[in-house]
C-alpha cells in the first residue's frame, strides 16, 4: 500500500513487517523550524515500518518551532516523515544519535534545509529529483492525453516517444545514483520509485540482480536493518520467477537479462541501455593469454561493424580489478568493458547466464533476443552479426 503523502513515495511489494528489536535502541533528536507557521499548527510524525506507515507523534508548533525525539535502533536507520500544512512534508533518514536541525517555511512550495544528518540531506536531494521528474512526466502525459483525445496521431506518437525517453533516462540516472551511493540507505527509495502512472523504474524480474547488489553493499554497513531483510526477500522472489521461466534455456524466445557493472572509470554500464543494437556479450578472464589474443581479432570485427550498430559488452570475471583495468587500457579495447569481481556469488550475472566455462558468448539481436551462443569462429560470428544488422 503506497503512502500517497510522502515526498518520495515508494512501495515495497512482497515485503513483510519485520521491524523487530535487535539490541538496545538509541534516539535521534530533531529540531524543526517552520518560518511563518501559526502557533499550535500540527506536524504529524510518521515512520516507515517496511511496508506500512506508523504515526509516531503529533507535534504542535510554538514560535515557529517544534522538537521531537524518536527511538532508532543502532545499525538500522529509519525513514521518518514530517507532514504539515496539508501539502508540506519533510523526509528524514535518521541514524542512532543524530541531532538534526530542519528549516523550512509554512507557505508551499518551500525549500528545505537540513543539518546534522548526511543521510537526510541525501534523501532530500532524492526527493527533489523525483519531484521534478514527476512534474515533467505529468505535464508530458497530460499533453499526450490531449493530443490522443483530439486525434492528433503524429503529435501523440512524438509525445509517447518523449515519455519513453524520459523514463529510460530516469532509470539510467537512478542506476548511476545507486552505483555511486552503494553504502547509503537512500538508494532504497530510488530502487522503488514509481512513475505517476504507476510504472516501477525497477519493475522487471531481471532487476533482481540490482536489488541483490544493493543488499550485498548495504548489509556490511547495516546488517540489522529490516529494510534490507525485506529487500533480500524481494530479490529472491524475483530470481525464483526467472528460474522458473528458464530465461536462458529458452533464449530464442525471450529478452536478455540485465547486467549493470562498472567500467574502468567506475561508471555503471547497463546492458539494457544497448537496446536497439546488435550486441556481442562476452564473458572472459583477462588473465588468460588466449582470451586476450582473441580480443585482437574481435577488434577487427568491431571496427568493421560498430558504425552499423554493433556493440560489444565484455564482462571480465576477475577478482583483481586493477589487473583487469590494466589489460583493458593496455589493449585499448574500444567497446564496453566491465568487471564482476563477485562472479562466484549466486547473484552474479555469470550465474544468470549459465556461464560454466570461459570464454562464453551470447549474440543479442536488435529486438533483444539471444540468437546464438559461443560463436568463437570469427567468420561465423561475422556472418551472424551481418545477418542481424
Amino acid at each position: 500500500m503506497r503512502a500517497k503523502y510522502w515526498i518520495c513515495a515508494f512501495s515495497l511489494p512482497l515485503f513483510t513487517a519485520l521491524m523487530t528489536t535487535c539490541g538496545n535502541r538509541d534516539e535521534a533528536h530533531v529540531s524543526l523550524t517552520v518560518k511563518g507557521a501559526p502557533d499550535s499548527s500540527e506536524v504529524v510524525v510518521s515512520r516507515l515500518a517496511v511496508n506500512t506507515m506508523q504515526v509516531l507523534d503529533t507535534l504542535y508548533i510554538s514560535g515557529e518551532k517544534a522538537v521531537f525525539r524518536t527511538e532508532v535502533m543502532p545499525e538500522s536507520p529509519e525513514f521518518v516523515y514530517l507532514r504539515y500544512n496539508e501539502t508540506g512534508a519533510v523526509s528524514l533518514l535518521l541514524c542512532s544519535g543524530d541531532r538534526v536541525e530542519v528549516r523550512t517555511a509554512w507557505e508551499q512550495p518551500a525549500p528545505v534545509s537540513i543539518e546534522g544528518s548526511e543521510e537526510s540531506v541525501l534523501l532530500n536531494t532524492v526527493d527533489s529529483t523525483v519531484r521534478d521528474f514527476n512534474l515533467r512526466y505529468r505535464t508530458l502525459a497530460g499533453k499526450l492525453f490531449e493530443a490522443s483525445a483530439a486525434g492528433r496521431e503524429d503529435e501523440a506518437l512524438k509525445l509517447r516517444r518523449e515519455l519513453g525517453t524520459m523514463y529510460v533516462q530516469r532509470k539510467q540516472d537512478a542506476l548511476r545514483y545507486i552505483m555511486t551511493h552503494g553504502r547509503s540507505m537512500t538508494v532504497i527509495p530510488v530502487l522503488y520509485q514509481v512513475t505517476p502512472d504507476g510504472q516501477y523504474l525497477f519493475g522487471e524480474y531481471t532487476d533482481a540482480f540490482i536489488m541483490q547488489r544493493v543488499y550485498d553493499s548495504l548489509y556490511s554497513v547495516y546488517p540489522h536493518s529490516a529494510y534490507l531483510a525485506a529487500l533480500a526477500d524481494e530479490a529472491q522472489a524475483r530470481m525464483g520467477v526467472m528460474r522458473k521461466s528458464s530465461l536462458i534455456s529458452g533464449a530464442e524466445e525471450v529478452s536478455f537479462p540485465e547486467i549493470v557493472l562498472n567500467d574502468i572509470n567506475g561508471r555503471p554500464q547497463s546492458l539494457r541501455a544497448l537496446d536497439g543494437k546488435v550486441v556481442v556479450l562476452l564473458f572472459w578472464n583477462s588473465e588468460d593469454v588466449d582470451q586476450r589474443q582473441y580480443n585482437v581479432a574481435l577488434k577487427e570485427l568491431y571496427g568493421r561493424y560498430s558504425d552499423a550498430g554493433l556493440e560489444i559488452y565484455q564482462v571480465a570475471l576477475n577478482t583483481d580489478k586493477t589487473a583487469w583495468a590494466m589489460q583493458v587500457s593496455g589493449q585499448q579495447l574500444p567497446w564496453i568493458s566491465v568487471c564482476d569481481p563477485m562472479w562466484e556469488q549466486p547473484s552474479s550475472p555469470a550465474r544468470l547466464y549459465n556461464v560454466t566455462a570461459l570464454p562464453a558468448m551470447y549474440v543479442i539481436s536488435r529486438d533483444g533476443d539471444i540468437t546464438a551462443r559461443d560463436l568463437f569462429d570469427m567468420s561465423k560470428l561475422a556472418m551472424e552479426v551481418e545477418r542481424l544488422l
